[in-house]
């Protein structure tokens, strides 16, 4: 039914109140139109009309929040009249039916009043309950909810708490907000709006004016019915005094009072009552203590000795109440009663010790009838406020409690009581003695216990009396009697007896108190109530999901009861339900409390008294115990959850805005959080390994958590092997942590000194003056807080300063003053946890595709471990493959997203296509950011790849995974460098085919007898197949063997001439030895080598066979050992199998000989062990180390490092092998040896080497196809870790083949024409790669001086070395005869040959720059020269290739040339020369000669550049001079001026000779973290200073320092006065010629100026403009804003700002856009543009045309592939496309004259603003 709209039950057709998620809330469906038919269905299933039997219904407040339908909140009233207004839910719903069924009933029970609306002069609890029971009894006897109508009260207060009560009536009436005088508790608004609202009755309820006499008395002049007694009937029971006086009067015993006293014979006070019903005035004033003074007579005639009540008359509800022990006490406790309940009368009474608190219930009609309905026993109390009722009172004999029954029959009946009421009793257990206590003339909250054992419904009892029905006529009194439920006979209440009560039921209040603060009232927002009703437990609340208790509500909003056949069952059915209800929100409450209450000895055994609890809460003996460390660790997984969740949000949130900062990704799963804790402080790091689980580290401890959240907020979190449910709410106070189902108050840590409350309300007033002293413990201030006086103790001793004034209204956490502490040594200091939390260690279970999916997304994780355990237990290969290609393609899908873009553009191009979900643009953000660590994961994942063949016997690769490889391998970022090489190393192994066939196809050729062994070894087809002979030495073919072996040396020492080789078997090895010398030296000059391979069958028996291996080749050598030479011969051994001793091993067997290897003049040993299918592995070992291993050369075969000339390398550098494509390439990265520490360490060189068996290296093709092989190798290896973005880089080929009919000239002439073909073609990667040289050996086919042939070696070098890019020469080469090493290098063209000897040299002082700019992001400013002239030569080609085959326009010569600009002696600008380098400020100036398509004969232009390399390219006073005097020098020649800009401000100089001398003068020398002094020089250093360079005082130390001012000129602010004047300067020359800025590398303060005011603005990527470095703008901004220097001017930001006009990727590509722009402006100023010859016709028709609907211009203007446009093809050029989207600007030609354009774009465009990374509240 709950999930219908409609539903027809018993015949009554209703539709439910639904609440905005379509289903009907708990009470909604209670209330409105379906609520007869869950009435209905519930009485049929109980079959019991009690009140609340009926609400035993589902889950109570399941439903989220319900808004109030069709409520208007107005501002809260000021005061009464004209403000009070009515809202209505609903059009009132009173049937005909309904009401005349009313009718007949009263009619027909004997009733004289009908009652059809009333008004309920009540909140919270009270008006929800008499809600409720009202309309069930309505259904249940007149088949009408709705027969009666009810009106309710609501304050702005009860709104916003979003209060049950108005949801559930049938309208409601706005009453001002405040304490209850202004609404609830004020007689004159709830009477005018009785008469405004046409109510027949108002029910009061409890509390507020429930007890007021005026309001009875104004209704009835009214003419309204008062729902209760009559007004003197309430005046005299209702007043404490008044009924206390009548009970004496009518002999019930009293507890001595203060009206003990004064009567007859000084007996206890008498009354009969007046004519108006009340007590006379001088009785009740003899009662009464109307002072401290009167309290303090009468507490001496009552006694001390067993405490002493002072109450308020008419208090109640724990409220107007205080014990005091002693005189002392009185005082203030006097006060606080007076404060709680203003303007009542004040009574003492003796406390009544080991009592309990009995009631009856007793209904009184008028008709002179009062019935009691049995009883409740309300002893369980807490400041005198009951927390547990239960009934029937079973604690008093049966025959003691009838007596107590009819004592209050009497009472009432005597008077004329009409209503409900209780008389209360203390009852005193051991001497079965009762005490007349008080009357209260109202309905009690805890009557529901009276139903539940009666069943007899109160508030409809009180309606039906109060339509003048007797007693006897209401059905179920009738049925409680055992009589016919609607006879009209009479009954006897005095005499007759009830039926026996077989049912005990025990009530609990629910209220928003603390009970670890002495149950304090709390107030605040409720999220959620979670109570689900039983057969034998129900309840009800006074508020419902996201409502609340304010600060004027009681504390009370909930009821439970229990019951069962006994005591007993009712207790455990209580515990149960009360373990089971949730109460979320701002509020604390006593839940678990009362659970522990009901579980001790006392309650179980029924012994407890009115002062038990009061007892307990003294000791604190009872409460609920959690182990401290679990505590902890709960807190911490709360506080984590929050954590995320919070920064996730505020990533968000700031996406949402257009930020596209990532900073705040990394802490949403790293950070740290402390919990303190008992006096503990636990700090833990917290590290996110999956979404779900959380891993707490503290000291060596570790805590693996997984954390989910229920629907409803809660967190189920696992760790040490349980599972826990927490809840968490941060208070002003600290954390409010609920542990399964406890809850613990995790209070912030304050300093002592500051007095804080706890409680939200206001301050009545402080106890001591201001200043005073105040004692710890000791109450210092009361405040009100749920209608509640309260005093609040200080913490420490010491004096007070008042922070607020009596009467501020105050909030948990508000500071209420100060303490200047007595002594502060007593502070509790607070401690950081050592040790090992106990936590019991247990893993959260997780699976390798987890594990692995998680490190994907970001999350940290052992990759190896997960790459090993995904493939573990893998049965297939394509299963493996798939695994891996899975793996690959999520890494590959997000990284694809970042590679090549600017972060903020992908962050902002994620957050439009995610708008709605923001979760993706932060995990693609998260998993980007951990990219170290996913490279790893792949990384392992492709090691395992190469396993398959082991562990599935396949290497067959599938198609996908193969692709995927294929992308990883094409990814080109640095940072992908290592992923990349491993992924095309495996599809280079998967591409070679398998081993036993080359094997066989090399086997094949060898049989052949008619192969040429010779030929074949010089074959380029054997390079990858070198190797591949070894493993044919053990075939089983000696034809082969002995072939194999033969080919193997031959190609080895190729670059040798060898005179014989011969190769036989014996002693059982097969051996081969050989005669060989350098070919490059004349064989009348050589050294004949001796060479001998011998192959062994096992390298384990090497000690024993190496002997006789050496007396073997002693015989081969014979008498011919060249001992004048040195050693110069080589040994090579071999085995057949494999070997595991390594290189020790064998080290350690041939150190054994080194004397007969001396003596064999052997140079070197080379060892060769085979592996299993695949490249064997090589060891070699040198007689210049003592035969010991040269690690340099392994894995090398034996030539190797000769043809690649490491020892030349190895002279100056440290070189360390990196892996390589080619078979026949190394890669080394070389590390300069250097004698001191370098600033940002020694520079670093990637050398490229290798040899070549090609022909045609010297031809154009050919020179291309290797360099470009070469640069291959170079781009593998910039994606090495081990190489730097700084590094330098050269490239050296060997080419072994031999050129014939060739000389060296005609080789250098050649070498020179295809170098600068190639540094055009290739300058793009020459520059990414940072190629510093080219070098290349040839070899040319000659004769000796002999006669003999001979082999003449040619250098070919393209060096940067000496400055200019690239530059080529020729050398020829001298090599030593023996040793081979060249010896002198001759040039080659020069008229007079020079001769040198070179080593690869250090870097020298162009190389150090070159680094230096590089490091940047820059090229060398001297460097852009040579990108000048090869851009040039590129603008040349392209122009020749667009005019077609057929043209006689060629290139001319000397295209470019420059002269340097500087300042001479005199400071005049001059034109010259200097060696590159040489420069000693921070800018440099050319004057420029290029021949240009536009002007083949030459045009001027001036370049200006600031040289980062000088002082980091800073402005000072000589750079301002050369900048200003070069583009003066422009301006008065009317010639272009370009200014290539990467500087870094005006210059802030440094003493440089100070530094060292600094001495620093520390607060605590052994703790310089404390700070230091004062900076101080010795005495002789400051002496030793010339004058005026520091200004110092005299300290015992020395002097210290007061400023630093040096001497040098140029280290101060003077170098800023020279910004203006150059910033001048380029505004004039923006006006007088044609000025171009490129920014490369930064642009930084004035740098950015010049850039902005020469207005045109060529930038690239990579060259942010700005005007302070992002790092120190954070600084001053105090937290991480931005993130890198882009956000504040890279391309993002001043392309679409209209400062810059282009971006480019490099320096390449902006030097060309460069000449591109120049090539539209006229060489002068003044002059005519220049036009160059194009092959577009001139009169050629213009092919594309606009369409009818909106097109680009652009195509009008350039054109298409297949449609010709405006502008001649291909010379349309667009600038500013950045700015300005609806204007369309750039430039072409038309018929080759250069022409500017302006178009307007049709089309709708978008205009973006982006947020400011800097204001968070900034928005796209």
């Amino acid at each position: 039914h709950v999930l219908t709209t409609k539903t027809k039950v018993f015949g009554f057709s209703r539709q439910y109140h639904k609440s905005k998620e379509g289903a009907p809330s708990y009470l909604s469906m209670f209330i409105h139109r379906g609520y007869a038919i869950a009435a209905a269905c519930l009485a049929v299933a109980l079959g019991n009309a009690s009140a609340f039997t009926s609400g035993n219904a589902p889950a109570a407040f399941i439903n989220p929040a319900n808004k109030l339908a069709g409520s208007k909140t107005k501002e809260p009233c000021s005061g009464f009249g004209t403000c009070l207004s009515m809202s209505t839910m609903e059009e009132a719903a009173t049937t005909s039916a309904g009401v005349a069924a009313l009718e007949k009933y009263v009619e027909s029970r004997g009733g004289d009043r009908v009652i059809k609306k009333v008004l309920i002069a009540n909140n919270g609890m009270a008006a929800t309950k008499s809600i409720l029971s009202m309309r069930q009894w309505a259904y249940m006897e007149l088949g009408d909810e709705r027969a009666i109508q009810f009106v309710a009260m609501a304050t702005p207060e009860d709104l916003k708490a979003n209060a049950e009560f108005i949801r559930l009536a049938d309208s409601f009436v706005e009453v001002p907000a405040g304490k209850n005088s202004n609404n609830y508790a004020n007689v004159d608004i709830i009477t005018k709006l009785a008469q405004e609202q046409g109510v027949d009755a108002v029910w009061p309820g409890w509390g507020h004016a429930s007890e007021n006499p005026k309001l009875p008395q104004t209704l009835s002049d009214m003419g309204i019915k008062f729902i209760g007694p009559t007004a003197p009937v309430m005046s005299v029971l209702g007043d404490k005094i008044g009924a206390n006086i009548l009970a004496q009067t009518a002999k019930v015993p009293s507890i001595p009072w203060s009206g003990s006293f004064g009567g007859k014979d000084d007996g206890p006070l008498e009354a009969e009552l007046t004519a108006e019903g009340t007590i006379p005035d001088d009785v009740f004033e003899m009662a009464t203590c109307r002072s401290v003074e009167e309290a303090i007579v009468a507490a001496k005639k009552i006694g001390y000795e067993n405490g002493i009540m002072i109450k308020a008359s008419e208090g109640g509800g724990g409220k107007g109440i205080r014990f005091i022990a002693t005189e002392a006490e009185l005082e203030n406790a006097f006060i606080q009663v007076q404060n709680e309940v203003i303007g009542s009368p004040i009574f003492l009474m003796q406390l009544c010790k080991n009592a309990r608190h009995l009631e009856v219930q007793i209904v009184g009609d008028q008709h002179g009838n009062a019935v009691a309905l049995n009883g409740r026993d309300c002893s369980t109390q807490r400041r005198f406020q009951k927390i547990f009722e239960e009934g029937p009172p079973i604690i008093a004999k049966p025959e003691t409690f009838k007596k107590m029954e009819k004592a209050a029959q009497r009472l009432t009946q005597s008077i004329g009581y009409v209503g409900a009421g209780t008389v209360e009793y203390l009852y005193n257990a051991d001497t079965d003695a009762f005490f007349f206590l008080e009357l209260n003339p109202r309905l009690q909250v805890e009557h529901p216990v009276t139903e539940g054992i009666t069943g007899v419904n109160l508030p409809a009892t009180q309606l039906q009396v109060a339509m003048g029905i007797p007693l006897y006529n209401i059905p179920e009194v009738r049925k409680m009697y055992g009589k016919d439920l609607y006879g009209t006979d009479p009954i006897d209440f005095m005499e007759d007896e009830y039926k026996p009560i077989d049912t005990h039921l025990i009530a609990a209040r629910i209220t928003a108190e603390n009970p670890d603060e002495g149950f304090k009232p709390t107030s605040g927002s409720i999220d959620r109530i979670k109570f689900q009703s039983t057969s034998n437990v129900w309840g009800y609340f006074s508020v419902g999901a996201n409502g609340g208790i304010h600060e004027f509500a009681d504390s009370q909003f909930g009821h439970l009861f229990a019951k069962g056949p006994t005591r007993e069952h009712a207790r455990k059915a209580l515990i149960l339900a009360l373990k089971e209800i949730e109460v979320r929100g701002e509020i604390r409450t006593t839940v678990e409390y009362l659970v522990q209450l009901l579980e001790t000895k006392e309650f179980i055994e029924n012994t407890i008294d009115t002062s038990w609890l009061d007892g307990l809460i003294k000791e604190k003996s009872v409460g609920v115990e959690t182990p401290s460390h679990l505590v902890v660790t709960s807190a911490a997984v709360f506080k984590a959850f929050e954590h995320v969740r919070t920064e996730t949000e505020a990533v968000k949130e700031s996406l949402r805005k257009g930020q596209v900062s990532t900073n705040g990704i990394p802490g949403i799963n790293s950070f740290n959080l402390e919990i303190a804790y008992e006096d503990t402080k636990y700090p833990f790091h917290v590290e996110r390994v999956a979404s779900d689980i959380y891993r707490f580290t503290i000291n060596d401890n570790v805590i693996d958590a997984r954390v989910t959240e229920t629907a409803e907020g809660a967190l189920l979190a696992t760790f040490g092997g349980v599972t826990h449910r927490i809840l968490g709410m941060e208070e002003p106070l600290g954390l409010r942590l609920v542990l399964d189902g406890v809850t613990i108050l995790m209070p912030t840590i304050f300093d002592p000194s500051e007095l804080r409350t706890d409680v939200t309300g206001k301050v009545v007033r402080y106890l001591q003056d201001n200043g005073a002293e105040v004692n710890e413990g000791e109450p210092y201030v009361e405040v009100e807080a749920m209608k509640m006086i309260m005093p609040i103790k200080a913490s420490e001793s010491g004096k007070i300063t008042h922070n607020l004034s009596p009467g501020s209204v105050i909030s948990a956490g508000d500071l209420l003053g100060s303490l200047e502490l007595k002594d502060p040594s007593k502070v509790k200091k607070i401690l950081n946890f050592e040790g090992t939390l106990d936590i019991q260690d247990a893993e959260i279970e997780s699976d390798a595709k987890s594990d692995v999916t998680n490190i994907l997304a970001g999350y940290k994780g052992d990759s190896e471990a997960a790459a090993v355990a995904i493939l573990e237990g893998v049965t297939s290969a394509d299963e493996a493959a798939e695994i891996v290609t899975e793996t690959l393609n999520e890494f590959v899908r997000v990284e694809s997203l970042f590679t090549g873009s600017i972060l903020d553009d992908v962050v902002r191009d994620l957050t439009k296509a995610n708008a709605e979900n923001l979760d993706v643009v932060i995990s693609e953000n998260q998993a980007h950011q951990q990219l170290a660590l996913r490279k790893s994961l792949v990384r392992a994942m492709l090691r395992q790849v190469g396993t398959f063949g082991d562990r599935f016997g396949s290497i067959v690769i599938p198609a996908d995974l193969k692709e995927s490889l294929k992308t990883l391998a094409e990814m080109k970022d640095k940072a992908y460098g290592e992923l990349a090489l491993s992924a095309d190393e495996v599809l280079r192994q998967a591409n070679v085919a398998s081993f036993s066939s080359r094997l066989n196809d090399l086997k094949n050729i060898l049989k052949d007898s008619s192969a040429d062994l010779v030929a074949l070894s010089k074959s380029m087809t054997l390079s990858a197949g070198v190797d591949l002979l070894t493993s044919l030495f053990n075939d089983e073919d000696e034809s082969v063997r002995s072939a194999a072996v033969e080919v193997y040396i031959r190609r080895v020492y190729r670059s040798h001439r060898i005179e014989d080789i011969s190769v036989q078997e014996a002693n059982g090895r097969l051996t081969c030895t050989w005669t060989f010398s350098f070919a490059d030296v004349e064989v009348s000059q050589s050294v004949d080598r001796f060479g001998m391979l011998s192959i062994v069958p096992s390298y384990s028996t090497l000690q024993t066979d190496l002997p006789s291996v050496l007396d073997e080749m002693a015989g081969k050598i014979g008498e011919s050992s060249p001992s004048e030479n040195g050693p110069i011969n080589v040994l090579h051994l071999a085995s057949t199998s494999g070997f595991e001793g390594g290189a020790d091993a064998l080290q350690t067997a041939i150190v054994a000989e080194e004397r007969k290897l001396n003596m064999l003049g052997i140079r070197q040993v080379n060892t060769l062990i085979p592996v299993p299918e695949k490249d064997p592995e090589y060891y070699t070992f040198m007689q210049c180390d003592g035969y010991s291993e040269d690690k340099l050369r392994r894995n090398m075969r034996p030539t190797f490092p000769y043809m690649l000339e490491l020892a030349r390398i190895a002279e100056n550098f440290d070189i360390k092998r990196i892996p390589a494509i080619g078979r026949n390439v190394q890669v080394y990265v070389g590390t300069e040896k250097m004698t001191k520490p370098r600033r940002g360490g020694p520079p670093q060189v990637v050398f490229v080497r290798g040899i070549s068996h090609t022909p045609g290296l010297v031809s154009e093709k050919g020179a291309y196809r290797s360099l470009v092989a070469g640069l291959d190798e170079l781009e593998r290896a910039q994606s090495n870790s081990e190489v730097n973005l700084q590094s330098s880089s050269r490239i050296f080929l060997h080419s072994l083949f031999e050129l014939e009919n060739t000389t060296p000239e005609e080789v250098s002439a050649r070498f020179k024409e295809v170098i600068g073909k190639l540094k055009s073609q290739l300058a793009t990667r020459l520059l990414k790669l940072r190629v510093d040289e080219i070098e290349t050996k040839v070899r040319i086919s000659t004769a000796g001086e002999d006669g003999k042939p001979m082999v003449q070696s040619i250098r070919l070098v393209a060096s940067s070395m000496e400055g200019e890019w690239l530059k080529p020469n020729a050398y020829t080469e001298k090599p030593d005869p023996v040793n081979g090493v060249t010896r002198e290098y001759c040039t080659i063209d020069d008229d007079s040959p020079m001769c040198f000897l070179d080593s690869y040299g250090t870097s020298n002082i162009v190389q150090t720059k070159r680094s230096i700019a590089r490091r940047v992001g820059s090229t060398y400013a001297y460097d852009f020269l040579g990108l000048m002239e090869v851009g040039l030569i590129g603008e040349w080609n392209q122009h020749i290739s667009d005019l077609g085959e057929g043209t006689s326009v060629e290139i001319p010569s000397n295209i470019f040339s420059s002269e340097e600009l500087f300042e001479n002696e005199d400071g005049n600008l001059v034109a010259g020369s200097r060696q590159i380098g040489t420069n000693k400020i921070g800018m440099v100036a050319w004057h420029v000669t290029m021949k240009s398509p536009e002007y083949p004969d030459g045009r001027e232009v001036i370049f200006i550049a600031n040289d980062v390399t000088v002082q980091s390219g800073s402005f000072g006073v000589e750079e301002d001079e050369l900048y200003y005097k070069a583009s003066v020098y422009a301006r008065e020649n009317k010639l272009p001026r370009v200014y290539i800009a990467c500087n870094a401000g005006a210059r802030i100089g440094l003493v440089e000779e100070l530094k060292p001398m600094l001495q620093i003068k520390f607060n605590d020398e052994a703790n310089p973290a404390k700070g230091f002094e004062y900076l101080y020089l010795k005495d002789e250093d400051y002496e030793a200073l010339a004058e005026g360079t520091v200004l110092a005082h005299k300290v015992p130390e020395g002097w210290a320092l007061d400023d630093v001012i040096g001497t040098d000129h140029g280290i101060g602010v003077e170098n800023l006065q020279g910004s203006g004047k150059i910033a001048g300067e380029t505004s004039r020359a923006y006006d007088e010629i044609f000025t171009l800025s490129y920014v490369t590398g930064r642009s930084v303060g004035i740098g950015a100026y010049l850039v902005r005011l020469g207005q045109r603005v060529i930038q690239m990527k990579q060259g942010p403009i700005i005007l302070t470095g992002y790092s120190a703008l954070n600084k001053l901004l105090g937290s991480e804003v931005y993130n890198s220097q882009d956000q504040l001017g890279g391309p993002q930001i001043m392309y679409p700002n209209g400062v810059t006009h282009e971006t480019v990727e490099d320096d390449q590509e902006g030097v060309a856009s460069m000449l591109k722009w120049l090539s539209f402006v006229p060489k002068t100023v003044g002059a005519l543009p220049a036009s160059r010859a194009e092959s577009d016709p001139v009169d050629r028709p213009v092919e594309w045309r606009p369409t009818p609907t909106p097109y680009d211009p652009r195509l009008m203007l350039g054109g298409t592939s297949e449609m010709a446009g405006f502008f001649d093809k291909g010379s349309w050029k667009e600038y500013l496309n950045g700015w300005g989207k609806s204007v369309i600007t750039g430039r072409g030609r038309l018929g080759g004259i250069p022409m500017g354009a302006i178009a307007v774009e049709t089309r709708l465009v978008d205009k973006v603003v982006p947020a400011d990374p800097a204001d968070p509240n900034s928005r796209e």
